[in-house]
């Protein structure tokens, strides 16, 4: 499988604290039949800012020369969403956002509470100029879960979005599971992804996660959900 939503880079945001637990995080998630992992870092949230990305991009050198290539860590971020993301974007390599694998997709989080009033003016912007945003885990927003018609304006767009394994397997409570659930019988969710933040918090879960779906929505739910737009995602493809 591919995981690409996983806090793994140590010391840069509420992810593993140094790297034995980095190392820890990373082969459980092997263990759990994860092949490719993207480390996704909070960018620009609160007092994560991670600006840096070639400081990034060093620490997921050493994590793979740690793991030896298994699980294969690969480069990406978690961006807290503002009003200038296409500037941000624009930057390049000199600016603090980083795609999926350096791919168009982008992971963009929004606040847990609300959804800015500007945040579909911006994200038509970007996809307008070539950037798809990837929601993460819109389950766990308010005003998605309340309004899912809200998720499905994105969605319209243009918009990906991504569910969380543990939202899914019910360990985020009982109103996550009822929006992936929602969500699902809407056509919104696009990919599931761990979210991984450590081994005792956040552990892995993406093979409960994926016979979840495969019970409940089906052989071909799991198969889309799981490998087909993860793998397109990864290649920098265009989502069907």
């Amino acid at each position: 499988m591919i995981d690409l939503h996983f806090h793994c880079l140590p010391g840069i945001d509420d992810g593993p604290t140094d790297w034995e637990a980095a190392v820890a995080l990373c082969r459980a998630a092997a263990a759990d039949g994860v092949t490719t992992i993207v480390a996704t870092p909070h960018v620009l949230r609160d007092r994560w800012l991670n600006e840096d990305a070639a400081s990034r991009d060093r620490l997921i050198m050493k994590l793979n020369s740690l793991l030896d290539g298994a699980p294969a860590v690969l480069p990406g971020c978690e961006y807290y969403f503002s009003s200038d993301a296409l500037e941000l974007w624009e930057q390049g390599s000199a600016g603090p956002l980083t795609g999926l694998n350096r791919s168009k997709y982008l992971l963009i989080e929004f606040p847990a509470m609300r959804i800015p009033e500007q945040a579909e003016a911006v994200l038509y912007e970007m996809i307008v100029a070539g950037v798809k945003p990837v929601i993460a885990h819109p389950e766990r927003n308010l005003v998605f879960a309340e309004q899912p018609e809200k998720l499905e304006r994105f969605v319209e767009i243009g918009a990906l979005s991504q569910v969380t394994a543990a939202s899914i397997t019910g360990a985020f409570g009982r109103a996550a599971f009822a929006a992936a659930e929602e969500f699902f019988r809407r056509g919104l969710i696009h990919l599931v992804a761990s979210d991984s933040h450590s081994i005792d918090r956040r552990p892995p879960s993406m093979s409960a996660a994926r016979e979840a779906v495969r019970r409940r929505w089906g052989s071909d739910a799991e198969s889309i959900l799981f490998e087909v737009t993860p793998a397109v995602i990864l290649n920098n493809k265009a989502a069907a």
